[in-house]
């Protein structure tokens, strides 16, 4: 049966993949999911299981195809927008400096992270947790740049996913916005568009705005990839790249949204 089964991966681009790994693991405390040395794969999780997305720690390689290896390096440094929840900020951030972590919290609920290469991570306290404890939980979000949330929407509607709707933190009108799910435990996607007055540096908003027509690095799971792909193009969804066997293990296609942004489609073989 075709149909899209989950967010799998969201990909970061890093200087050095060592070095990553030791910032990811020891410092924020995630988990090894799974490695391929032979094509520089290593994904992380904020537990070691789970239906979450993992992150796919990535180097740049001078031996990947040229527009591929610029692409990678453009994207160093500059990845804003991956969401991971706690049950309790407070302990987190503050465990998180000990180890000499860039932590700036915005409200009691929110912060920001960096990583060692100026990526930035998002923290965000689960909503009224039942207990509260330090650490990552899991994946929770990643966010797109849309010209257009609405437009961005339909795209995730026709891919299966469905919509849910958060309210701001006071429950004000207005403050709300909207998410894009595959399962409850899953990563929703979140497209925003971003605008002036939401940002007090401008060159805050041109650096958001630059990411719409970027790849993503987002993969989504999938089964029978063929049936699907004729479904989507007959809906109306543009194929950067048709579905193709891929030397790494797997049957993968890249799908356009209304902004040019690129995701992945892979079923494992």
């Amino acid at each position: 049966m075709a149909r899209i089964k989950s967010v799998s991966d969201i990909d970061i681009m890093v200087k050095d993949q060592r070095r990553a790994r030791t910032f990811y693991t020891e410092k924020l405390g995630m988990r090894v999911r799974s490695e391929d040395a032979k094509f520089g794969y290593l994904n992380l999780g904020a537990t070691k299981g789970g239906a979450d997305a993992g992150l796919s720690l990535w180097q740049p390689s001078p031996q990947w195809p040229s527009a591929m290896y610029e692409e990678g390096m453009k994207q160093i440094g500059v990845v804003t927008g991956i969401g991971f929840r706690t049950s309790d900020l407070a302990r987190t951030a503050e465990a998180l400096r000990k180890r000499r972590v860039k932590v700036e919290k915005d409200s009691e609920t929110f912060a920001r992270i960096w990583d060692a290469d100026g990526n930035v991570l998002f923290l965000q306290q689960q909503r009224r947790p039942k207990a509260r404890r330090a650490g990552l939980q899991t994946l929770e979000f990643v966010t797109v740049v849309s010209r257009d949330a609405e437009r961005s929407g339909a795209f995730f509607r026709a891919l299966g996913f469905k919509a849910k709707k958060i309210p701001g933190e006071e429950g004000a009108e207005g403050e709300s916005f909207s998410v894009f799910q595959l399962s409850r435990e899953g990563t929703s996607i979140m497209p925003f568009t971003p605008e002036r007055a939401m940002y007090e540096d401008p060159s805050d908003y041109d650096a958001d705005m630059a990411h719409i027509g970027e790849n993503t690095g987002i993969s989504i799971l999938v089964d029978g990839i063929y049936d699907l792909q004729e479904r989507l193009l007959s809906e109306g969804i543009r194929f950067q790249e048709k579905a193709e066997k891929q030397p790494w293990g797997a049957i993968a296609a890249r799908v356009l949204d209304p902004d040019d942004n690129t995701y992945r489609l892979v079923e494992p073989l």
